[in-house]
């Protein structure tokens, strides 16, 4: 759905993108993950056609933007980071503004969908200048999706959100997902990237410094380190014959859990379940530990810091 390669933009003498390039997939959620003022408004606004890209090449929805005269030929939905209605129109007089281009039944009919499907039909007759921002958020990606497009593009649609308004921000992201709409959204909120993407692309000082499917990144992120933990304390005994299985290199215990370091976590993990089976303790958990997207974010950032 989204093809980019060697984006690249400057405003006067500064270059805000670098050469970044993008892959996103048909029907998959995707992350694009960056501090403030690394690019992604930028980015974002060369995908939905607001913008021109100094240079490189760009496919949106089989479209190359070098050939896109009006943003709309992209038929693509969008939802910017703070959406401004007219205070005085209510959410369904909104929505049907929009329609314009549609024929008055189907207009109707999409409307009362959408309106449901965001959690509005019961504000719906109730003057957007009274809505939460949640409600708004909301709204917005009602409208991205009055057309019916196949790709959302989305620039912080959970930002500032208090914890409800992100969850059902989240919610409809992962409804769109179910109905096989490709979302692309920019956020710095990675707990959320975390619980509806397939995909992440982090943004540094205009530079992608990776892309990779979500899952293949956590996996690839797992520390040589298991974190167990037990009904009750763990023996003085037991820890030092974990201590001497071969691969261990070191095991400590605090009140919540046990923790041993390894060399690889496979083989020496099999030896160190069947330690623990032989034992008469209760284990509540046993897993190796896994780094936080978060984790992830700051050391492929300080990488690449200048």
């Amino acid at each position: 759905m989204i093809t980019a390669t060697g984006l690249t933009k400057h405003f006067d003498s500064f270059q805000a993108l670098k050469g970044i390039n993008l892959n996103i997939d048909s029907g998959e959620v995707y992350g694009f993950l960056g501090h403030n003022g690394a690019g992604k408004s930028t980015t974002i606004n060369i995908l939905a056609g607001f913008s021109k890209a100094t240079a490189g090449a760009c496919i949106v929805n089989g479209w190359s933007l070098d050939k896109v005269e009006h943003p709309g030929d992209l038929h693509i939905g969008y939802l910017p980071e703070e959406p401004k209605f007219y205070s005085w129109m209510t959410g369904r007089e909104i929505l049907l503004y929009l329609a314009c281009q549609m024929e008055q039944p189907a207009a109707t009919n999409r409307i009362r969908h959408l309106l449901d499907w965001a959690d509005l039909g019961s504000a719906s007759e109730r003057r957007v200048g009274g809505y939460s921002r949640g409600m708004k958020q909301r709204l917005g990606m009602a409208a991205a999706l009055l057309y019916d497009p196949d790709l959302l593009i989305l620039d912080e649609p959970s930002s500032a959100l208090d914890p409800e308004g992100r969850s059902q921000v989240l919610r409809l992201i992962l409804d769109l997902k179910q109905q096989g709409k490709t979302v692309f959204f920019s956020t710095h909120i990675l707990s959320d990237v975390e619980r509806v993407c397939d995909r992440v692309g982090i943004l540094s000082d205009g530079r992608m410094v990776l892309e990779k499917p979500l899952r293949q990144l956590l996996r690839e992120n797992v520390d040589s380190m298991y974190e167990i933990s037990f009904t009750g304390p763990c023996p003085e005994d037991l820890m030092a014959r974990l201590r001497h299985i071969p691969g261990v290199n070191d095991v400590n215990s605090n009140e919540a859990y046990l923790t041993i370091a390894v060399d690889e976590p496979g083989p020496t993990g099999n030896a160190i379940l069947a330690l623990l089976s032989s034992s008469s303790l209760t284990i509540d958990s046993f897993g190796t530990r896994k780094a936080s997207l978060e984790e992830i974010f700051i050391k492929e950032v300080g990488k690449h810091a200048v």
